[in-house]
This record gives C-alpha cells, sequence and structure tokens, in this order.
C-alpha cells in the first residue's frame, strides 16, 4: 500500500501541493473502500462529484484523475463521449493487500517470538527501486538496523520473499528465526528505528480528532453524506499510522501505548458507518449530472 502512495504526488510546502497530494489520496481511499474490483468503471463525472463532497473544485478533480491515469494507478476507457476510470490491476492488488492489514483486528497480547530479517544491496543508481523496497518493507512492518539490514518482530518470511520478486531484487537474504540477540547498541538503534513515542502521539492524536463519532455512528445518526465524508477520512489517517507502524508485539510497548484503543474506535466506526456511506458512495458514481449539480451548489 504505501508504494502506491508514494507514486502519487507528495506533499511539499506550497498549498497548491498539498492540495493535489490531498485529492489523490482521497480518490485512492475511495476507490479501495467503495469501488468493487470487477465491477463496471466509473464515469469521470461521478467521480467528480464524488471529489466534490470533500471541497475539491471540479477543475481540480478532473486534474487528479489525470495525473493518477499518467502514474498508472488508474485506466480510462472511452465510449463514445463518455469517460471512465478503474483501478488498474496492479493498483487493486495493492489496495486488496493493504486493506487486509488496515482492517486487521490484531491479538496484541500474544508473540510467537518469530522474527524475519532481510539482508539486500541494490544498484547505487535505481533510487526508484530502493525507494519502492523501503516503502514496501515498511508496509510489511520492517525497520531498518542498518541501510540494507532490516527486522521485523513477525513473520513474513513469503510475503516479503514475494515483495522482492514482484520488485525483481535478486541480491538479498531472508532469514526467519525465533533467536534474535540484540546487543545493546543494536536495541538502542532498532528502538530508535521504531519511534515508539512519535507511534504514541499518532494514535492519541487520531483518537482525538474521530472520537466524537463513536455515539453517533452507534445510534446511526451519521447521515449518508457525512458518513463518506468522515470514513474517508478516517480510514486516509488510519492508513498513514499503520503505515509507519512496525505493529511492535505488546511486550515491546509501554503500558500506555495507544494502539489498541485507536483500532478498537477505527474499527467501531469504520464498520457502522461502511453503509451509509457506500450508499453515498454509489448515489453520486450512479446520477452523476444530478450530484455534480448538487455539489456545485453547495460549493458556492
Amino acid at each position: 500500500m504505501s508504494d502506491l502512495h508514494h507514486a502519487l504526488e507528495p506533499p511539499t510546502d506550497g498549498a497548491a501541493a498539498v492540495g493535489r497530494a490531498r485529492a489523490q489520496r482521497l480518490l485512492v481511499t475511495l476507490l479501495g473502500d467503495y469501488w468493487r474490483a470487477g465491477h463496471a468503471p466509473l464515469p469521470s463525472g461521478g467521480l467528480v462529484a464524488v471529489l466534490a463532497e470533500f471541497d475539491i473544485a471540479p477543475a481540480n478533480a478532473r486534474a487528479t484523475l489525470s495525473r493518477l491515469t499518467q502514474r498508472g494507478v488508474l485506466e480510462r476507457t472511452k465510449e463514445g463521449r463518455r469517460t471512465s476510470y478503474r483501478l488498474t490491476e496492479s493498483a487493486a492488488q495493492i489496495l486488496r493487500r493493504g486493506g487486509r492489514r488496515i482492517f486487521a483486528s490484531t491479538d496484541e497480547s500474544s508473540w510467537d517470538g518469530r522474527w524475519t530479517l532481510i539482508a539486500f544491496t541494490l544498484p547505487l543508481d535505481d533510487a526508484n527501486q530502493r525507494r519502492l523496497l523501503r516503502a514496501r518493507l515498511r508496509w510489511l512492518t520492517f525497520s531498518p538496523l542498518y541501510d540494507g539490514t532490516w527486522v521485523t518482530p513477525h513473520d513474513r518470511f513469503d510475503e516479503v520473499r514475494e515483495q522482492l520478486s514482484e520488485l525483481d531484487v535478486s541480491d538479498a537474504v531472508v532469514l526467519r528465526a525465533t533467536d534474535l540477540d540484540l546487543l545493546p547498541g543494536g536495541r538502542t538503534r532498532l528502538e530508535a528505528a521504531w519511534r515508539i513515542d512519535e507511534l504514541a502521539a499518532g494514535y492519541q492524536s487520531f483518537l482525538e480528532r474521530h472520537r466524537d463519532l463513536v455515539w453517533p455512528a452507534a445510534a446511526g445518526e451519521v447521515s449518508p453524506a457525512q458518513a463518506l465524508v468522515r470514513r474517508t477520512e478516517m480510514v486516509n489517517d488510519w492508513r498513514a499510522l499503520v503505515g509507519e507502524d512496525p505493529d511492535l508485539p505488546a511486550r515491546f510497548l509501554p503500558a500506555s501505548f495507544p494502539r489498541a484503543r485507536a483500532r478498537a474506535m477505527f474499527l467501531e466506526i469504520s464498520a457502522a458507518l461502511a453503509r451509509p456511506a457506500q450508499q453515498r458512495f454509489e448515489e453520486l458514481v450512479q446520477t452523476p449530472e444530478h450530484a455534480a449539480d448538487s455539489a456545485k451548489s453547495r460549493l458556492k
């Protein structure tokens, strides 16, 4: 999942660039959550109307569709005067893989003691391959011990081999073990790579931003339009947190670490809002002309 987001335009200090990045990330999240793989391509007017729910102007929404097509995330089809878009197969596969982790319920109380370590080297002149591999390793919960040596306290043996194959990386060693001795300097290095304090702050901020949805969502008091916007923004926030989290077992975390509370809240709200959000998404993409008119009047 991380490498798909790396394919999008990264935010910079410019407000316009940040806005473009937000639009692209929102659309990727929307398609990952509400568009069913194998379904028909979605009309461009409907996707413009969906993005208008997030106060993204039509011109910016169309530019977003164009940029994602250029980056290989979307593919465009045309039938007469009607233009439609769908996720490319590779993008859909990455989103499905990411979704399994994003919406997973993890038992943090148990750990089988397994570690996976990868040591690799890449050509110095291939910055893109290096960036993609590191992004995928992060998503698989690896953290760097040294520049070309990454480790995770999880059994990721088969998954990391699959990623190496996809990226055509052959100069690598993958080890799976239950015995790993971290000498003081090595443990300090790994704890720094885990960035536990930053992660804790991120999860606490997530709780504060979205806890106001708990009771309205449970009571069914969130309208479909509100559900689509709030749930999508919440999933977007959660995806960013998960992408940076090595998913450490409880024994490596302070007792006050707020991830379990944040995950429970995320799963509760996302489940409660899934149906009304899906309903609003389908209304928008199936009736693009009416929805676009409604969105334009709201933006004025």
